[in-house]
């Protein structure tokens, strides 16, 4: 107990620090949350925004708890140590306990040859049969990416009427220069109406350059044709023409 309140008292300022950052990150967010919620327009894109506030204020709570914490821990009027009472010094210095944790430290060196073991098994040598995979799997067919008039908001895969089924990986890429946060909406048919679109996932609020934007799950949707779109929408509110592609689900 005295190490932890030693610890407390000498790098207080350290947490403090690190607390004040968090503080500050989560006030930020839930700024951001709070302002989101009232430009949206869309009830869902409101309760994702109303849920990221919540949680941030909570955090932000749970945070100045901590920081009130060890400020009264570490405060020295509210300590109840004894300073003439030499115990604790005389316990976690002696002899005893030093051999103690000198003897431990040997089983966990009996332990690596263990691990240099289980690197040499995945190992295994090339037999003729793995040739027919390759070949097979040159003769995919071309996916061609849907055609989209921003370069910055770009759907490359799944391709233009592919058809896809379980989990399937949405690559592309979402930018700009006033950038807020993207979506990746489905709806059906190859045509769907304003009020068809559903977003998949959530809101994302980082920019991706060729990387995975979303990831549907095609079990969640009745077989047949469907249409994904991109949508970023920068500071302002406003949004580039969105990249559409249409697409085939299968069970």
């Amino acid at each position: 107990m005295e190490r932890v309140l030693e610890f407390l008292t000498d790098y207080q300022w350290w947490i403090y620090g690190i607390l004040g950052l968090i503080l500050l990150f989560y006030l930020r967010r839930a700024l951001l949350a709070r302002r989101e919620g009232s430009r949206s327009i869309f009830k869902l894109e409101q309760e994702q925004a109303r849920l990221r506030y919540t949680r941030s204020v909570i955090t932000l709570a749970a945070v100045l708890l901590v920081m009130a914490a060890v400020f009264f821990v570490s405060n020295p009027v509210g300590s109840v140590l004894d300073p003439t009472t030499p115990v604790p010094t005389a316990t976690l210095t002696s002899g005893p306990l030093t051999e103690a944790t000198l003897t431990a430290t040997p089983p966990q060196a009996t332990m690596t040859p263990t691990a240099t073991a289980t690197q040499v098994l995945p190992t295994r040598p090339v037999r003729p049969t793995d040739t027919p995979a390759v070949a097979a799997a040159t003769d995919a067919p071309v996916v061609r990416p849907a055609a989209c008039p921003d370069p910055n908001v770009r759907i490359t895969s799944p391709g233009v009427n592919q058809t896809v089924q379980g989990n399937v990986a949405v690559r592309g890429t979402a930018n700009h220069e006033n950038f807020q946060y993207y979506k990746i909406e489905v709806g059906p048919g190859g045509n769907p109406g304003d009020q068809q679109w559903t977003v998949v996932g959530q809101l994302h609020y980082g920019p991706v350059n060729g990387g995975v934007l979303e990831t549907l799950n095609s079990g969640a949707y009745p077989p047949g044709t469907y249409t994904l779109r991109l949508v970023v929408v920068d500071q302002t509110g406003n949004f580039p023409q969105p990249c559409q592609v249409t697409i085939s689900i299968q069970r």
